[in-house]
């Protein structure tokens, strides 16, 4: 069902874990299977991603699809990380996940979607303070 590649990420993925100083996070889940995501992001003052990571709770294809976009999201901007689809992910995987777990992948670009989101509200928050105290 899964390639040996997804199985060996699968056991020992590069991006899991939670992320000190995140300034962006998302949440994601699936209700029908109960997979549950939250996905950290961390973006420099250009707007550029220098690191992810994620913590899930789910199966196989929950766990390599996050670790997956999270390697995606090092070194792109915010505007390219929205840009990453279900597609993209699943074509990252190179077939090693089953057409019919591609609700990983969905689960994946909305905690992206998510966690860009969060850190736009949050600089938003932090330009509003700063405006305040001039």
């Amino acid at each position: 069902m899964y390639s040996n590649e997804v199985l060996e990420r699968f056991k020992s993925p590069k991006y899991a874990g939670g992320l000190r100083g995140a300034n962006g996070t998302g949440k994601a889940g699936n209700k029908e299977c109960g997979d549950l995501v939250k996905l950290y992001i961390l973006v420099n003052e250009e707007g550029i991603i220098t690191s992810a990571k994620f913590k899930a709770y789910g199966g196989v294809s929950t766990i390599v699809a996050c670790d997956e976009a999270c390697e995606m999201l090092i070194d792109m901007t915010l505007e390219e990380a929205l840009s990453i689809t279900v597609n993209d992910i699943m074509e990252h995987l190179e077939d090693g996940v089953p057409d019919s777990k591609s609700y990983s992948a969905v689960i994946a670009e909305e905690a992206i979607t998510n966690a860009v989101e969060d850190y736009y509200k949050k600089k938003e928050k932090e330009e509003k303070k700063q405006s305040n105290l001039i």
